[in-house]
This record gives structure tokens, sequence and C-alpha cells, in this order.
């Protein structure tokens, strides 16, 4: 059992005011273990008992299995009601259920959404190829769609780190700080960290070699790819679930990161290859049946729903491990 201690008026009010705070962090950010764990040390120190055993069981069920969770629940439960308690068992592992994988868009509302966001996409991409849109104007557009289609990565990403088998809705589209240039960053600083080795490598030998990437030149190059691919997943979750893209930069955080979750986090990359390849497959196939059999507007719209499909199970896939390997995963 917790021994209540006795706060003084201002402690109380900073705790209330903090207690406040992580309610309306839940309310507009949705569920996660790490905030109801808060939330239950901020009711125990108010002396809220009740409140704190229900915040930890829903973290628990949030991520099913947590030794530390258990344990605390252990500490400030009777054993009567410990023993009264449903204690859910540990997370499936996400590589158990491929074909889940790829059911995941069309879950829940998820079709009306892929077909919304596909066709929301074509028009922005068909406004920046039209003739009459100044220079300057086509890459502002082009950016608030990558900015955008950021933000509900990231958005299906969390979803799914909260265990919700459902696509999320897409953002505000007139919130355009938070919702384009903020997740645009959160994507693009891990993968730039990750791959500016090769980048790098590739404008170096575009002026100063004769012979443009050949032999073994090509091979360091591809090597320099393979570590930027192996580095940037687990850099794009340190920047989108901690919100904060510095993270990624975190070397030593990212890789021990890695390290302790590194079958998992093996397996991951095997799943991202599998889905990068049929993507591939399903995206050239698609354009040429209908690149052959329908006009460009059709043609352009049955590719860019292919890019949304599999932009979902990618950013559901990252989500599931980290869920999965939370505890694990240094922020």
């Amino acid at each position: 059992m917790v021994i209540e201690v006795e706060l003084s008026h201002e402690e109380r009010a900073e705790l209330i005011e903090r207690s406040e705070s992580l309610n309306e962090r839940i309310a507009t950010e949705g569920d996660s273990a790490e905030t109801r764990i808060r939330l239950a040390n901020v009711h125990l120190r108010l002396g809220e008992r009740e409140d704190a055993i229900r915040s930890l069981q829903i973290a628990l069920r949030l991520r099913p299995g947590t030794p530390a969770i258990v344990s605390k629940l252990r500490q400030i439960c009777t054993e009567q009601e410990f023993a009264g308690l449903e204690i859910p068992k540990n997370i499936k592992p996400f590589w158990h259920n491929i074909p889940g994988l790829f059911k995941y868009p069309f879950s829940g509302s998820g079709i009306y959404l892929l077909i919304g966001g596909t066709v929301f996409a074509t028009v922005v991409r068909f406004i920046v190829s039209l003739p009459t849109i100044f220079f300057y104007g086509s890459i502002f557009i082009s950016v608030f769609l990558a900015g955008y289609l950021s933000a509900y990565f990231i958005s299906v990403m969390r979803y799914s780190a909260r265990g919700r088998n459902y696509p999320p809705d897409w953002p505000d589209i007139t919130e355009i700080i938070d919702n384009v240039a903020r997740p645009l960053i959160l994507v693009s600083i891990p993968g730039l960290v990750a791959f500016l080795p090769a980048i790098a490598y590739l404008i170096y030998q575009a002026i100063f070699s004769e012979q443009f990437i050949a032999g073994g030149q090509s091979f360091i190059l591809v090597g320099l790819v393979a570590i930027g691919g192996l580095y940037y997943p687990m850099a794009l979750i340190a920047s989108v679930m901690t919100d904060a893209a510095l993270n990624s930069v975190n070397f030593v955080g990212v890789i021990s990161s890695i390290i302790k979750v590194k079958k998992e986090y093996f397996i991951a990359e095997l799943m991202l290859a599998l889905f990068s390849g049929v993507s591939v497959a399903a995206y050239f196939t698609v354009a040429v049946i209908i690149g052959t059999v329908s006009g460009a507007i059709i043609a352009k719209f049955a590719l860019q729903f292919v890019n949304i499909y599999f932009m979902m199970i990618y950013a559901h896939l990252l989500g599931l491990m980290y869920r999965q390997c939370e505890s694990r995963i240094i922020p």
C-alpha cells in the first residue's frame, strides 16, 4: 500500500493543474501508456488511489504484460483488489498476422478514408501539373501535399502504437502549421540524417570523379544506402513518437534501441522490404493495365490509391513494432 503525504496548498494546486494537463493531452492526442502512468503518479500524490488504479489498468491495456505497471498495481492495491484485476496478456507479435497488415487500410471506415485521401491527393497533383500554375506556386502546393501526407503517416503510426487496429481520420486541413509544416519536418529530418552519407558521397562523385559511380564506387554507394535504410525506421520512430525531429540525430540512442530490439527490428525491416517490393510491383502493374485501358486521370487516381494504401501499411507496421517494443526503445 502507498502512504499518503500531506501536501501544501501550492503543491496540491500544481498537481491538479498537471492532472488537468495530462487529461487534456489524452483528449487531444489519444491515450498512451506513458501518459496514463504519469497521470496515475499524479493521482497517487493527490491521494486519489482508485483513480490511480484505473489509470494504471488503462496503461496495462495499452501495453499488456508490462512488469513495471503490474508491479505498481501490486504496490497500491490490497491483495483482494489485485486478485480481482484483469491482467492482459502480452501483445501478440506484429509479424504473426501479415495478411492483417494488408487488410488494415480497409478496416473500420478505412476504405472511405483511403478513397477520400486518394481523390484529394490526385486533385492537388493535377493542379500542380497545370501550365497556369507558376513555378513557386507549384512548389508550395507540392510541399503542402507532402506535409499533409506526412501528417497522416504520423497519425497512423501513433494510432497503431496505441493499439487501435483501424485507420484514423485525416488531419484537419485548416491547421496548416501543425498538420503540414511540423509533420513534414518530423518525417523528413530522419530521412535526411539516415541517407546524408549516401547523398554526400553521390554529390562528391558527381563533382570530382571522372567516372561517375562506376565499379567499386557503386558498391560503396549501395552500402551507404543500405546503412541508411537500416537506420531510418528507428530514427523515424524516435522523431515521430517523441514529437522531436532532433531525436533522430541521437545516434547513440537510436543505435542502442536497434540493438535492444534487434529481433523485432530485423523482422520489421524484412517486412518493410517485402511490402516495398509488393508496392513497386503493384504500382507498375496498375500503371501498365490502367494506363492502357483508361485515361490519364483514372490512371493517376489508381496510382495514388496504391501509394496511399502502402503508406498506411508502412506506418501501421512501425506503430505496431513500437507498441510491442516501447519499453526497450530509448526515447
